[in-house]
C-alpha cells in the first residue's frame, strides 16, 4: 500500500503493519530471494536502532537506515527494479543536502542494469554478496567439489556413531524453543573466528528480536542434541516458495565439524520440504568467514553494488 508512504524526501518509520504489503511488493519487483531486503530482515537487522524509514519515489520504495555493521553509517536503498536514473539523481541530491557521503551501498545488482554509465559509477559490493546453497547438492554432497565437506560429515558421523543424535526441526517457534535459544545464546560462541565474533556483537540482539517476532514471521528452528546436550541451533525463515534464509546458526565449536553437519542436515530437511535453495547471507568482508562460506560450494551469489555519481 504505497499510498500510505510519504513522498521522497519525506520518510516515516517502517512498522510491522507494513510487512504484508511490502512482501508482495518485494516479490513483484523480483527482489526475492535477497535476504537483507526481505521484510523480516528489514524489521530486524536493518532496524537495530529502531530508525528504519520508508519513502516512495517514482512509485518505488526507498528505505533509510543506520547500518550497525558499518560504523553506524546512514544508508539509503531504492528498492526498485530497475532503478530509475531520475530516482538516483534525487537521492544523491538529498545526500548532498544532508552532508552524507555520495554513495549507495548494498544495492541489489539485479536492479542496476538500466543505469546510465555516463552518470554513475557502479562497483561490486563484494562484502555484501549473499551466498546461495543448492539444498539438493548440500544434502547429497556428490562430486569432487564437495569432497572436503563429505570427509567432514563422514568424520562427524563416525565420531558420534555410538551417541544418540537428536535432530528436531520446528515449523513454529514456541515458548519452549525460545527458552532453549535464550539459554544458549550466551553460552555458545557465535563463530570460531574472533574477528567475526567481534563484528557480530549485535547478533544476540538480532536473535532476541527474531524470537520476539517468531510467530508473526512464521520462523522455523533447528535444534541438534548429542547425548542430550544442545550443540547446534538455527533460526530459519522462508523468503519465497523456493528459498529459505538461514538467519542464525549457533553451534558449540568444541564439537568438531558441527557447523558443517548442521548445514548438511538443514539441507536435507529443507529439500524434503520442497525448498531448493538456502540463503546463508553475507560474509561481512571477514576473511575467515568468506573462506568458510566459499568452501561450502555455493551454487550462486546474489550480487550487490555500490553506486556513486560521476559528476555531482
Amino acid at each position: 500500500m504505497l499510498e500510505t508512504v510519504p513522498k521522497f524526501p519525506d520518510f516515516r518509520l517502517f512498522n510491522i503493519s507494513d510487512i504484508k504489503w511490502y512482501y508482495d511488493y518485494y516479490c513483484s519487483k523480483n527482489l526475492n530471494p535477497y535476504a537483507d531486503i526481505n521484510p523480516e530482515n528489514l524489521f530486524v537487522w536493518l532496524n537495530m536502532n529502531d530508525d528504519l524509514m520508508i519513502s516512495e519515489l517514482n512509485d518505488d520504495v526507498v528505505i533509510r537506515y543506520t547500518n550497525v555493521l558499518d560504523n553506524n553509517r546512514i544508508n539509503i536503498i531504492p528498492l526498485a527494479n530497475p532503478i530509475h536514473n531520475s530516482s538516483l539523481e534525487k537521492i544523491m541530491s538529498y545526500l548532498k543536502e544532508n552532508n552524507l557521503p555520495l554513495e549507495l551501498n548494498e544495492i541489489p545488482s539485479i536492479s542496476c542494469h538500466d543505469l546510465d554509465n555516463t552518470k554513475w559509477q557502479v562497483e561490486d559490493d563484494r562484502n555484501s554478496y549473499e551466498y546461495i546453497l543448492d539444498t539438493q547438492q548440500q544434502s547429497v554432497l556428490e562430486g569432487k567439489e564437495f569432497s572436503r565437506q563429505r570427509r567432514r560429515i563422514n568424520f562427524f558421523e563416525r565420531e558420534h556413531l555410538n551417541e544418540p543424535i537428536d535432530i528436531q526441526y520446528y515449523i513454529e517457534i514456541d515458548e519452549q524453543v525460545k527458552d532453549i535459544f535464550l539459554h544458549h545464546i550466551d553460552t555458545m560462541p557465535f563463530n570460531s573466528n574472533s574477528e567475526a565474533s567481534q563484528k557480530n556483537s549485535t547478533e544476540p540482539i538480532a536473535i532476541r528480536k527474531n524470537l520476539d517476532y517468531a510467530a508473526a514471521f512464521h520462523k522455523k528452528a533447528l535444534i541438534i542434541k548429542i547425548d542430550g546436550q544442545v550443540v547446534s541451533l538455527a533460526i530459519i525463515s522462508y523468503l519465497d516458495k523456493n528459498t529459505a534464509a538461514i538467519n542464525h546458526i549457533k553451534v558449540d565449536y568444541s564439537v568438531q565439524y558441527i557447523f558443517q553437519y548442521t548445514i548438511y542436515r538443514l539441507a536435507k530437511i529443507l529439500q524434503e520440504n520442497g525448498i531448493s535453495e538456502m540463503n546463508i547471507e553475507q560474509d561481512l568482508g571477514i576473511e575467515g568467514l568468506r573462506t568458510f562460506k566459499e568452501r561450502l560450494q555455493p551454487s550462486r551469489f546474489l550480487k550487490k553494488n555500490i553506486i556513486r555519481p560521476l559528476h555531482l
